[in-house]
C-alpha cells in the first residue's frame, strides 16, 4: 500500500510522527507531501488573535497551497491520502486533489478546532464571526473526508453529537508517543528530593495553576520538589501565581528542550510525571501526549480523572487518576505515591506494559493501516 501524507501539518507534532512511523513499521510506503505554514504554536495563536482579516497569513497560506499542488503533482500514484494534524483547512485542497481520479481521503482531525480555539484557549469569543467560521471548518472538513481519525472515544461522541458527523466515518486512534521516547523503563526518581515533573506547552487544558496550588499545599514536605518544564500560553500566569502565593518548592525550566535533553535532564530523574488537570470540556475529552511519553519511559503518572483518561488508563493499575481541577486531590495523589513505593513501582511497570501493548507506534500503525485498507477496499468496490 502506498499512502500520501499530505498538508501543512506540524512535522514536530508527535501525533504525525507516530502515524507515519507506525505505518512504515507495518509495511506501508508513506510519501510525505508537506509544506510548512506555521512557524510554531505561538505563531498559530498570534494569527488567531489577529482575526479573519490577516493579509500576511492569507499570503503565506496561498503560497503554501501552491507549493503543495506542485509537490503533489510529482509524487505519482498512491492508494489513499491522509491529511495530517492539524489540517482542518487543508481538507478542502486535499479533496480537490483526490477527486480526479477519485482517491480515498482520511483526515486525522485528532480533535475539534472549535474546542481548541474557542473553548480551551479562548482565542475567539463564543458567537463571534471567527468562532462560527471555525465551527463550519470543523463540520465541513469532516464531511469532505471518507474517514476521520480522533484521539479518544469521548471525541468520537462529541463529533457525532455536536458536529453532526456520521458515526460510520469516525474511528478512534490513541495518540501514543514518538519512537524517540520508546526506550524502555528509565531508572531514576528513587532519591531525594522527590521530583514531581510537569513538562509541556502550558496549554490551558493542562491546568498548570492547579499544579502550582498543589505544590503550595505540599510545602510542609521539604523533600518534595516540583519542576515545571517548557513554555507556552499559560507560563506567565503560572509564574505569577508562584510569586503571588510565595510558593517555595517550584522550579521553572523555561524553554523548548530537544527530546534527548528533556528525557535525560528532567524525565529520568522524575519520581512522578504529571498529565492534565484543567476544567475545560476539551480537558475531559483528551489524554495528552505527555501521559503516553511517561508510560513509554516507565514513569508513574498522575493525571485528571476524565472520561477520556478512563478509556485508556486504570486507576491504581497503570496510573493514578485524581479529580480534575482539584489541587487538594492532586496533592493527596502525590503523597500516596511518595509514601507507597511498591505502588509507585507497580504503576510504572504496568504503565510501561500498557504502552507496549496498546500505544506504541507499531500498534497504532497497524490500527491505521486496517482503517486505510477498509476505505481502499470500499473505493475499489465502488469503481467495479
Amino acid at each position: 500500500m502506498r499512502v500520501c501524507y499530505f498538508g501543512t501539518y506540524d512535522v514536530e507534532q508527535s501525533r504525525n510522527n507516530v502515524i507515519i512511523q507506525g505505518l512504515r513499521q507495518n509495511g506501508v510506503e508513506v510519501v510525505e507531501c508537506h509544506v510548512r505554514l506555521w512557524r510554531n504554536t505561538a505563531d498559530k495563536i498570534r494569527s488567531a488573535k489577529r482575526g479573519l482579516f490577516n493579509p500576511g497569513l492569507l499570503g503565506r497560506a496561498l503560497g503554501s497551497y501552491l507549493r503543495l499542488i506542485r509537490r503533489h503533482a510529482r509524487i505519482g500514484d498512491y492508494d489513499a491520502m491522509i491529511v495530517g494534524y492539524a489540517g482542518h483547512f487543508d481538507l478542502f485542497l486535499a479533496r480537490l486533489l483526490t477527486s480526479f481520479p477519485r482517491k480515498p481521503l482520511v483526515f486525522d482531525a485528532l480533535l475539534s478546532l472549535t474546542e481548541t480555539v474557542v473553548e480551551d484557549r479562548g482565542l475567539a469569543p463564543r458567537g463571534s464571526l471567527l468562532a462560527r467560521l471555525v465551527y463550519l471548518v470543523d463540520r465541513y472538513s469532516c464531511r469532505l473526508a471518507d474517514l476521520v481519525l480522533l484521539d479518544t472515544e469521548a471525541h468520537v461522541r462529541h463529533f457525532q453529537q455536536d458536529l453532526g458527523v456520521r458515526p460510520d466515518k469516525l474511528r478512534w486512534v490513541p495518540v501514543g508517543a514518538d519512537k524517540v521516547y520508546c526506550r524502555g523503563p528509565s531508572p531514576g526518581g528513587g532519591s531525594e528530593p522527590f521530583r514531581v515533573v510537569y513538562f509541556g506547552q502550558y496549554i490551558p487544558l493542562h491546568g498548570v495553576n492547579y499544579v502550582v496550588e498543589a505544590a503550595r499545599l505540599l510545602e510542609e514536605h521539604p523533600d518534595i520538589c516540583f519542576e515545571l518544564v517548557g513554555d507556552g500560553q499559560t507560563y506567565l500566569e503560572a509564574a505569577s501565581l508562584v510569586e503571588r502565593l510565595q510558593v517555595k518548592n517550584v522550579i521553572f525550566h523555561r524553554g523548548w528542550f530537544p527530546p534527548e535533553d528533556l528525557i535525560a535532564e528532567h524525565i529520568i530523574p522524575a519520581a512522578v510525571c504529571l498529565g492534565a488537570f484543567g476544567d475545560s470540556l476539551k480537558a475531559q475529552r483528551v489524554v495528552p501526549i505527555k501521559v503516553f511519553v511517561a508510560l513509554a519511559l516507565g514513569k508513574p503518572v498522575i493525571t485528571g480523572d476524565s472520561p477520556a483518561a478512563r478509556e485508556v488508563l486504570s486507576h491504581g493499575m497503570d496510573a493514578i487518576l485524581c479529580e480534575m481541577a482539584n489541587p487538594r486531590a492532586l496533592a493527596q495523589a502525590i503523597l500516596l505515591l511518595k509514601r507507597d513505593r511498591p505502588l509507585r513501582e507497580k504503576i510504572a511497570r504496568e504503565g510501561y506494559l500498557s504502552f507496549q501493548n496498546k500505544f506504541s507506534s507499531q500498534v497504532i500503525g497497524a490500527t491505521v493501516k486496517s482503517y486505510l485498507t477498509e476505505v481502499v477496499d470500499a473505493s475499489v468496490k465502488r469503481k467495479t
